[in-house]
């Protein structure tokens, strides 16, 4: 057995046991080279469209304790090195990148000829301000919190990840993942007095 083959084993399985120094080596490895395959194929999706889609694929792979990367190991063996964890990994992403064309009709787009009538529904009309308005704060919360306490709310809200598992994808500390939803409550409160909305609920 190489040492490589020996090195992504063993990391993996401490991913399995929630090591979060292994994670970070996972996202640390094979990011950067990740995301310029992504943007290679996919760069007509646009930089934060690749982004998240990177983002995605570690969240993917790293969730449920790594149940996608204990199959990964079982079906390679014990001598899967970095060149099939970089293969799976890509897979991965080109699936969530399927998977989001195939959604596309169900988000919000619409062609330049498209004309699109105003809601007549009073229900209609407030999900279509409500909208609105989640926009506006996400474009707040991108704008005023800097890139980690975006992430951070990001990775807790959009994907649903409890504090701890956000520690967990990410590499950071505990100290740091709790300083970042203190910093994310504070930018909450002023987008939300800035945009004339109720305080937000807890982070």
């Amino acid at each position: 057995m190489s040492d490589s083959a020996y090195n992504v084993e063993g990391q993996l399985r401490r991913i399995q046991e929630r090591d979060q120094v292994a994670a970070a080596w996972l996202y640390d490895t094979f990011a950067t080279a990740l995301f310029q395959r992504l943007r290679h194929r996919y760069g007509y999706l646009g930089e934060p469209e690749i982004e998240d889609l990177l983002q995605e694929t570690f969240l993917l792979v790293l969730r449920d304790q790594g149940r996608l990367l204990a199959s990964f190991l079982e079906r390679q063996g014990a001598g899967a090195g970095q060149t099939e964890l970089a293969r799976f990994l890509w897979d991965q992403a080109c699936g969530l990148a399927s998977n989001r064309r195939r959604s596309a009709p169900f988000r919000k787009v619409v062609s330049i000829d498209e004309e699109r009538a105003l809601p007549t529904d009073g229900r209609e009309e407030q999900q279509a301000i409500d909208r609105d308005l989640v926009e506006q704060l996400d474009a707040c919360l991108k704008q005023r919190g800097g890139t980690r306490t975006y992430l951070y709310y990001k990775l807790r809200f959009r994907d649903g990840l409890t504090p701890e598992e956000v520690a967990l994808v990410t590499g950071w500390s505990r100290k740091a993942t709790y300083k970042l939803r203190q910093s994310l409550e504070e930018v909450v409160q002023k987008c939300a007095a800035a945009l004339g909305l109720a305080r937000a609920g807890r982070t």
